[in-house]
């Protein structure tokens, strides 16, 4: 029997840019197909190196899949 592929989960996460002093930091949020939490929020860190990171959530597996996220993609929303 092959082994089972591991379950992706849609993560929100939120990034923050750096704050400059002249201006409201920009807040914008991101989605991560990963199999866990922190990995979903290394993707988006990678994405993003200078932003601060954090997670905030995840979809539902409907709405993943109406968006058709596939499994390791990072996308804004």
């Amino acid at each position: 029997m092959p082994p089972k592929k591991p379950k992706h989960t849609a993560f929100t996460v939120a990034v923050s840019a750096a704050d400059d002093g002249a201006s409201a930091p920009a807040l914008r949020v991101f989605v991560a197909m990963a199999t866990d939490p922190l990995a979903a929020v290394a993707a988006v860190q990678a994405v993003a190196p200078e932003a601060s990171v954090e997670l905030s959530g995840t979809l539902s597996d409907r709405l993943a899949a109406r968006l058709k996220l596939r499994p390791g993609e990072v996308r804004p929303i």
